[in-house]
């Protein structure tokens, strides 16, 4: 029976591999994950330019990131979508149709000129984009503490991982075409 594949998929009490994973990442200290959004949240890539419906491009996002991204939240890691593409207003609304509680929740940081990062970090890769987002993160979270070794970002480019892990941000690659081997990497992060 039953009970024993029950068992067996809420092994140690979890009642997900992402919220596992989730715990996991909260051991390692991580209590702020960066996501990628082409190819990575989502499973195709739009060059920033996409021109269909929201319900469309929703329709793209990796039922994997959607566990994942509500597991994170339910256990107060802090979350931001960092981007290269201009589209951010498709980003937020594509947020807003999958997770309408707390979608605003969610800081998006993208190529649409909204944000100028002048602070004193690296300016190459994701990493004003993750800094910027922290800026706004903690005038929001005034107790929280967000530095490099609390950060977690998960893209599909690997010059954007070297350069995180360059900067000491941790900071896991994800092959879009293997994207479900991105639970096992979160576990096995040391």
């Amino acid at each position: 029976g039953f009970k024993q594949d029950e068992m067996s998929t809420a092994r140690a009490g979890f009642s997900s591999q992402y919220e596992e994973a989730v715990a996991h990442l909260m051991n390692k200290g991580i209590n702020f994950l960066a996501l990628d959004f082409d190819q990575t949240v989502i499973d195709i890539h739009t060059g920033g330019r996409f021109k269909g419906t929201i319900p469309e491009l929703s329709s793209h996002v990796r039922p994997m990131f959607s566990h994942l991204i509500s597991s994170a939240h339910a256990a107060g890691i802090k979350i931001a979508i960092v981007t290269f593409s201009p589209q951010t207003q498709h980003i937020a609304q594509v947020l807003e149709t999958l997770f309408p509680e707390f979608a605003h929740d969610i800081v998006i940081r993208g190529r649409d000129h909204s944000f100028l990062y002048e602070g004193n970090g690296m300016k190459k890769g994701k990493q004003p984009f993750m800094a910027s987002a922290v800026e706004e993160l903690l005038t929001k979270n005034t107790k929280m503490m967000i530095t490099k070794n609390t950060t977690l970002l998960v893209d599909d480019d690997p010059r954007n991982i070297r350069l995180a892990l360059k900067d000491g941000v941790r900071a896991i690659l994800l092959n879009p075409d293997r994207s479900s081997l991105l639970i096992g990497d979160i576990l096995d992060m040391p």
